[in-house]
């Protein structure tokens, strides 16, 4: 477990507890994030309205009001994972197994199944200490 794995299970995590949310990707995962986005859809029945996606910036991913990966440091009321344009491709692999996982472990209607740290109250300004990039 590296410094980003906490911060990359929040992150997926908070994508699959909400509801109708907006995932914004460059252009060359376009194709990926819309199939992960079925698969939220397949293995979350109860949700009703699985993640719309979109083409933004080429730096990051952003699922709106809730995490980013790479990109310019956001606000703290956002999980977000530094990483610079070059690793973006590989982090994404990570998150979205990530959330593959814990859709198999039955995430969000399970208890404990969340992984380390998915019972406490996320500490964002400790996971950017942890995380950032120089």
């Amino acid at each position: 477990m590296d410094a980003m794995t906490p911060c990359i299970a929040e992150a997926a995590r908070r994508l699959l507890r909400t509801e109708g949310t907006s995932l914004i990707v460059p252009e060359g995962l376009m194709e990926d994030a819309l199939e992960l986005s079925l698969s939220i859809s397949d293995g979350i029945p109860k949700l009703i309205r699985e993640p719309t996606v979109s083409v933004g910036s080429e730096n990051q991913v952003i699922v709106e009001g809730l995490s980013q990966l790479g990109g310019d440091e956001p606000p703290l009321s956002i999980c977000w994972i530094p990483t610079d344009s070059l690793d973006l491709e590989s982090l994404w692999v990570r998150w979205s197994q990530q959330i593959r996982d814990l859709m198999v472990a039955g995430y969000p209607g399970c208890v404990g199944c969340g992984g380390p740290g998915s019972e406490g109250e996320w500490d964002e300004t400790a996971s950017r200490a942890r995380t950032r990039v120089n």
